[in-house]
This record gives structure tokens, C-alpha cells and sequence, in this order.
């Protein structure tokens, strides 16, 4: 089965990230993007990925602004960082999401409805 949503996913945000200096997410990033691509370690490559979404230290603690000097010439903070969000959301989701059925993602979508306004999967997870 294939992996090419959350692989565009994972592409999506290596790209979103390139221009705000993180290249350790990027590096990061782009080694999962191979392994899933290559098929034979793509269980591997998506377990890494899940480590990324939690903890001190991870992707979910990233945040652009003009003091973290990592904002790109010419973005709008809160607009950065609501596409950064939103990029996250949908990666994470992709990562959760991945070989499941229709169904599943239909009642993926219901959810994301039902809890608007909450916290996002991929924050909650970090209290679990």
C-alpha cells in the first residue's frame, strides 16, 4: 500500500520549513521522506516521524517569529505560524491516517468537526 498522502505531507512542510534556517527539521524531515519513498523501511520512516510529534524538543515546539530569528523576510507572524500549524495538523493526521480505509478517514474528519476548537490530535498526544 502507499505511502504518497503522507509523503506529500512530509514534502509540504520540509518545504514550508527550508527558509526559516531549521535545517535540523529539514535533515530530519527529508531521511524519513527517503525511507517512506523507498518502501522497504517506510514502518521504520513513520515511527520516527511519530517521535517528532512529541516531547520537549520536537516539532510541535517550533515557533516563527522575528526573535527566534527564523521568520522569513517579509511573512506575518501569525500567518506563518496558523500555516505551520495547519501543515502539522495534516501531516500528523496523514501519519495516523496511513493504510487506513475510507472509513477511517471519514471518521477522522468527523472527529476534526466534532472536537473543533479543542486541542489538535497531535497536541494531545503529547499528554497522554
Amino acid at each position: 500500500m502507499s505511502d504518497a498522502r503522507l509523503s506529500a505531507s512530509v514534502q509540504q512542510l520540509i518545504e514550508f520549513l527550508r527558509p526559516t534556517g531549521s535545517d535540523f527539521w529539514v535533515k530530519k524531515l527529508d531521511e524519513v521522506l527517503t525511507e517512506l519513498r523507498s518502501g522497504n523501511r517506510a514502518n521504520e520512516a513513520a515511527t520516527k516521524l511519530e517521535g517528532m510529534f512529541g516531547g520537549m524538543g520536537s516539532l510541535n515546539d517550533l515557533y516563527f517569529c522575528e526573535t527566534n530569528r527564523n521568520l522569513p523576510n517579509g511573512q506575518n507572524e501569525k500567518e506563518f505560524n496558523e500555516r505551520f500549524s495547519q501543515l502539522m495538523d495534516q501531516t500528523f493526521a496523514e501519519l495516523r491516517l496511513r493504510r487506513r480505509s475510507v472509513i477511517t478517514r471519514l471518521y477522522w474528519a468527523y472527529l476534526t468537526w466534532r472536537h473543533r476548537g479543542e486541542l489538535p490530535p497531535r497536541i494531545k498526544k503529547t499528554f497522554r
